[in-house]
């Protein structure tokens, strides 16, 4: 099928309607929808891998021997991670998926997004394969705590104000991931390279995805395991699948519909027309 944008695909937009109409839509959203708020794609040109080395920032055992080495690298990743979430907002994108929720067309959100502004658009169910940047677990029994963002902002300003002491580090970071009561201690509740997906999300998604009569596939390469697989599963079960995507994906080629061009300007167009 030629990609064309959405305006230009009258006749991809009649025969999806009445998929979308049945009320059984299921998004499955990645890093290009929130690009369009301002957080660069992790891998990408101005992403935080171009500054900080995956292998070390984006595994246990890496964080680890940075904080043990170079803890003031640790400040600078946590700063600039921050910094740049605080300034994202959802954008119209997000906006219109909550606004098909609202309206008992769309099921759920399944995202491989960190950043929660699918929640802060307004969306209640969503499934967060990766975790989510504002929320800490404790890494021995698993309980949840939610973030304050103020409090993490405090904590930041007070991180770069010890940054010539690695004990002040230390202690710092200390007040940001405190201990549990079952004396394990609290981290960002994120998966790591090399960590399972939280318990009982991936097994959600395909339930959700079986349920399905069709899957939006928005802002995501299709390259990141497992979540690249739920496509798979969708296609496997004779589910439709519409691809929203900047770039064709690695995942194209088995869509039934494509449409190229920003989420953030094709969804609230096709919202609107259902």
């Amino acid at each position: 099928m030629k990609d064309k944008p959405l305006s230009e695909n009258n006749f991809i937009e009649e025969s999806i309607f009445p998929e979308f109409k049945k009320g059984k839509v299921v998004a499955l959203t990645g890093a290009g929808i929130s690009e369009e708020s301002g957080i660069p794609t992790f891998r990408g040109e101005n992403g935080l891998w171009a500054r900080y080395d995956p292998n070390l920032f984006a595994s246990p055992e890496g964080l680890l021997s940075v904080l043990k080495e170079r803890p003031q690298r640790i400040v600078d990743f946590l700063g600039d991670l921050y910094t740049t979430l605080f300034k994202a907002r959802p954008n119209p994108a997000h906006l219109a998926l909550m606004e098909l929720e609202k309206r008992k067309i769309l099921s759920c959100v399944i995202t491989q997004n960190i950043d929660n502004l699918h929640q802060d658009a307004g969306s209640k169910k969503v499934w967060e394969l990766h975790g989510n940047a504002f929320r800490l677990r404790c890494n021995n029994c698993g309980k949840i705590k939610y973030l304050n963002k103020d409090e993490v902002v405090k904590v930041i300003k007070q991180l770069k104000r010890s940054s010539d002491s690695r004990l002040r580090i230390l202690k710092t970071l200390g007040r940001l991931f405190p201990r549990c009561a079952c004396k394990g201690r609290f981290r960002i509740d994120v998966v790591l390279f090399g960590e399972l997906l939280p318990p009982g999300v991936l097994e959600n998604a395909y339930q959700e995805i079986e349920n399905c009569s069709l899957l939006l596939m928005i802002g995501t390469s299709g390259s990141v395991y497992p979540a690249a697989t739920l496509p798979i599963y969708a296609k496997e079960r004779g589910i439709k699948i519409l691809e929203i995507n900047s770039e064709p994906s690695n995942l194209s080629l088995i869509s039934d519909y494509r449409l190229m061009g920003k989420a953030g300007e094709i969804l609230p167009g096709l919202a609107k027309k259902i």
